[in-house]
């Protein structure tokens, strides 16, 4: 008896450490695929946001082949001055959520731009938040003005299916194309998600979208990490407006 113990406490030992090293193995050599599929995934995100792609699947060489023709990356630190990156790091490299995690001086924030005719057509940065039950990604895309949505979307999300979840539907998304973030006095107000429809006569109803229907919780998630990641380029697009302004009187003078 005791023999055949010794035999199974042996056997499920080498059974396990053979499981513990395929794993290991297939972790390891699977590990730039799953890389490549995160930038992929991000970049097609950034895509959608900024109308470069619909719905539809596109391979991951049609995607790498539209970034990289239209789009273009850079980091700006927290006075909204566009600085240079760390030797040997890209803009894809950096995290925004461990960028928080820094002294504010020391932040830097992504900024990613569409361009058309070697003009900017858009101003896309990445938003990130808690919702009710999870930590919410996506983009958000601003048009030339850096003041209406271009575009929005949530791509990783763990919110309640058929209630939270629907933030990665294009119905909620397209609710938000169109609305502004500045004021009338040019104060960022970001967007205010409402239980019902904003009312037709509604004094911001420039800066208002409904909801999700029973997911209270997690629309309130959307309209503060929107409100907390827009302030963090407050800076920069308040310069992007005023270098605008400054290029259209000169282009008055002459």
């Amino acid at each position: 008896m005791r023999h055949s113990n010794l035999y199974t406490f042996v056997f499920i030992t080498i059974v396990t450490i053979i499981c513990a090293g395929l794993l290991s193995s297939a972790a390891y050599f699977l590990k730039d695929k799953q890389q490549i599929n995160v930038e992929v995934d991000m970049k097609k995100n950034i895509l959608k946001a900024v109308k470069l792609l619909d719905s539809k699947k596109i391979s991951q060489k049609e995607t790498l082949d539209s970034y990289n023709k239209y789009i273009e990356s850079f980091v700006v630190n927290s006075q909204g001055e566009v600085v240079d990156l760390p030797e040997g790091t890209s803009v894809e490299d950096i995290d925004p959520e461990k960028e928080d995690t820094k002294p504010e001086d020391e932040r830097l924030y992504p900024v990613y731009v569409k361009q058309d005719n070697s003009q900017i057509s858009a101003y896309c940065i990445p938003i990130i938040g808690k919702g009710l039950w999870s930590t919410m990604y996506g983009y958000l895309a601003l048009e030339p003005n850096v003041n209406k949505i271009l575009g929005i979307t949530f791509y990783k999300q763990a919110e309640t299916p058929g209630l939270g979840s629907e933030v990665e539907s294009e119905g909620f998304q397209n609710k938000f194309i169109g609305k502004e973030i500045w004021d009338a006095e040019d104060n960022l107000v970001s967007i205010k998600i409402l239980k019902l429809e904003p009312a037709a006569d509604s004094p911001n109803i420039k800066h208002e979208v409904a909801g999700i229907s029973g997911a209270t919780k997690t629309g309130e998630g959307v309209m503060n990490l929107l409100l907390k990641d827009l302030t963090k380029y407050e800076n920069y697009f308040r310069k992007v407006t005023e270098e605008k302004k400054m290029s259209e009187v000169t282009e008055d003078v002459e």
